[in-house]
């Protein structure tokens, strides 16, 4: 039963994903990434994937704050960086389970410095190598219906990069 519990909430981060990353705003996309942080952690703690769940709790305490940020008209400091980097890591390191979990500690450090920047297109960018990260993640703790979200997270970005670079 928790695991088709966790397909559902796979499902859902599904939809979202594939209409968050074509947001113009990055405060749309930043704050849509809180609500599928939480999604996916729950997710990720049905299945057992302690460390996947964890940092997917950081992850959208950080984008929470990015958004604080973006809403003053700030870009979050180096040391909010830093810390928000240092606490993913020091949460991979107290969770892990195996190598694998190297998988979400990774991802959650590059989205960092991609939500960190003020470009909408780094975002992207970095969405998009974190989707294929996360998808490999996904497919080892078996939340299959999440990997198929992120591997058209990575296809999402690259369209949505494609259409905009057009436009321009």
């Amino acid at each position: 039963m928790l695991f088709i519990l966790a397909q559902i909430f796979g499902f859902i981060e599904l939809i979202i994903t594939v209409i968050y990353v074509h947001f113009k705003s990055k405060e749309k996309i930043v704050m849509w990434s809180v609500i599928l942080n939480l999604i996916a952690a729950t997710q990720f703690f049905l299945l057992n994937a302690i460390t996947g769940g964890i940092v997917s709790i950081i992850n959208a305490i950080r984008c929470f704050v990015f958004y604080y940020y973006k809403k003053k008209d700030k870009k979050p400091s180096t040391v909010t960086l830093v810390i928000f980097i240092s606490i993913a890591v020091l949460s991979g390191v107290i969770t892990w389970q195996n190598i694998w979990s190297i998988i979400p500690i990774i991802a959650t450090v590059i989205y960092t410095y991609g939500l960190w920047q003020d470009k909408v297109k780094v975002i992207r960018i970095t969405a998009g190598i974190v989707g294929f990260g996360w998808g490999i993640y996904d497919i080892i703790v078996m939340a299959y219906v999440a990997a198929i979200q992120e591997f058209l997270q990575l296809a999402s970005s690259v369209i949505a990069l494609y259409t905009n670079r057009k436009k321009k």
